[in-house]
């Protein structure tokens, strides 16, 4: 009988290899929608090949008579399948890493079992060796042993050098924290630990902001707490972004990538649900789980709309105490949460979103009245999409001035990677 863990985990990785899913997205839709016994197990088998998967490959190859042969990508999941479980998996044995795995191969590529069950078989009689790329090499060995696709490794290198480089690619591989952000509308940081505790749910005080709990294991979206919105899931970085622009209750404040709503609704708590927040955003069916989450949390003051917020609207000219562009991005500052992003180049991909960074600022700026606070953002660690951006932007508007300006870095502050430039229009 096959394993019915084994089997979803390999669907998951056939749709983020196939499609594009979003690994996150989609082992929370395997989980809850199939038959699955332990989300644990599929949660470690999914993520831990994503984080580990050109290392899997690279040693993969050794193991075949032709590594230049064309392979059903079907496949070679089940080979990165059967030997993470053999290196990394320790409640694994042997065995079953090998007998499930030669079982899929059964289900879904007729004629294969034996070609699977020898390479597993000859990988477990070499005694499991692994071997990486000459250290001489830094790039090549780098990006095998933290797979990380080279184009990542070198922006880093000449960005931040050696060392920090590789913190940032040993972060890369961590299983990244739980963070909550505390509604202070309905509870205060101190009161929601203990009642976290009282659950049997360990958390402490994040380092950086006033809102942050960090979380020690456990389900805490299924319990009241979360329910009667005494939290929210966010990363400390962007509740950093929401205390460094301070929207003040009774401002008016502008969200123009909104979904799905945590900025919003933390500056909303942040406002004392007293002004407005107009959240925007390009996605018209994503409306509604910024409406959906404003509900749980008690917040009546957010209006939210689908709207491009690269185009200008009149209306909402010198209107606004806060604007707040968190711009589209690359994403290498959350590959800790969604690594299949560090497995892909992503030179094009930056190169074209550059132009939409800069139009949403440019528009966005429009927006602000005198005195007023524009915050741009991304969760991305690439000068390109920040800090050439937002220069950029200073140098043809010299109406506004940078205020505040952070690089957060998993590696440092143990948030996500998350870029913050704090901006002010000036009164003349």
């Amino acid at each position: 009988m096959m394993d019915q863990d084994r089997y979803a985990a390999y669907l998951i990785l056939k749709e983020i290899q196939a499609k594009g899913a979003y690994s996150n997205l989609a082992v929370n839709r395997f989980v809850q929608d199939s038959a699955v016994r332990s989300p644990a197990f599929v949660r470690e088998l999914v993520y831990g090949i994503l984080r580990n998967q050109i290392f899997l490959d690279y040693n993969i190859n050794r193991l075949l008579s032709d590594p230049k042969g064309r392979m059903k990508p079907g496949l070679r999941i089940l080979l990165r399948m059967g030997l993470y479980q053999l290196l990394r998996m320790d409640g694994v044995s042997d065995y079953a890493a090998v007998d499930e795995t030669v079982k899929l191969a059964g289900r879904f590529f007729k004629g294969q079992r034996g070609f699977v069950n020898g390479v597993l078989r000859a990988f477990v009689r070499n005694g499991k060796a692994t071997v990486l790329p000459a250290p001489a090499d830094e790039i090549a060995y780098l990006s095998v042993r933290y797979s990380c696709h080279p184009e990542i490794v070198c922006l880093w290198q000449k960005t931040y050098g050696s060392d920090m480089t590789r913190e940032l690619l040993e972060s890369s591989q961590a299983i990244p924290p739980l963070t909550l952000r505390t509604n202070l509308l309905k509870i205060q940081r101190d009161g929601l630990i203990e009642a976290l505790s009282e659950e049997g749910l360990a958390s402490a005080a994040g380092h950086l902001t006033e809102t942050a709990v960090w979380l020690t294991g456990g389900d805490v979206l299924s319990g009241n707490l979360y329910q009667k919105g005494f939290f929210s899931v966010q990363d400390e970085s962007s509740q950093m972004a929401v205390q460094l622009l301070d929207p003040q209750p009774g401002d008016l404040l502008l969200d123009l990538c909104a979904a799905p709503g945590g900025k919003s609704c933390a500056a909303a708590e942040r406002m004392n649900d007293q002004g407005n927040v107009y959240a925007y955003d390009v996605h018209p069916e994503k409306i509604e789980l910024i409406q959906e989450e404003a509900r749980r949390l008690g917040i009546t003051m957010i209006r939210a709309s689908a709207a491009d917020s690269t185009v200008y609207d009149p209306s909402l000219d010198s209107v606004a105490d806060c604007v707040w562009v968190d711009a589209p991005c690359s994403g290498l500052g959350v590959i800790r949460r969604k690594p299949e992003l560090k497995l892909q180049p992503f030179a094009e991909k930056a190169g074209m979103l550059t132009p939409i960074q800069a139009a949403l600022l440019s528009v966005s700026s429009k927006y602000v009245k005198r005195n007023g606070r524009l915050l741009y953002s991304t969760c991305t660690i690439n000068p390109a999409e920040n800090e050439a951006v937002t220069d950029a932007f200073l140098t043809s508007h010299p109406e506004f001035i940078k205020e505040e300006q952070l690089q957060l870095l998993p590696s440092v502050h143990g948030t996500d990677g998350f870029f913050i430039c704090l901006m002010r229009r000036q009164n003349d």
